[in-house]
Formats: structure tokens, C-alpha cells, sequence
């Protein structure tokens, strides 16, 4: 699925979900430890 703006300049698609997906798990768990922080995480 290429977007029209980006398909003639060589981008490396398996590339950018890469970083994407690093992203989307670096997210998920900064918001886990925030959430574990907020709820008393005193432990």
C-alpha cells in the first residue's frame, strides 16, 4: 500500500513498518509503565 506522495522517491516500505512497529512498542510500554506508576506501584 503505497501512498502517491512517497512512491517515487524509494522508500524502503518493509523499512518504514519496521521503525513504525518499534515505535508502537516503545509506546505501549512507556504507557504500561505509567499506568503501573499512577496505580500505586509501590512495590
Amino acid at each position: 500500500m503505497q501512498t502517491p506522495l512517497a512512491a517515487g522517491s524509494g522508500v524502503d516500505w518493509s523499512e518504514v513498518h519496521a521503525v513504525r512497529l518499534l515505535g508502537v512498542a516503545l509506546a505501549a510500554l512507556f504507557l504500561l509503565w505509567a499506568i503501573r506508576r499512577m496505580f500505586g506501584g509501590k512495590k
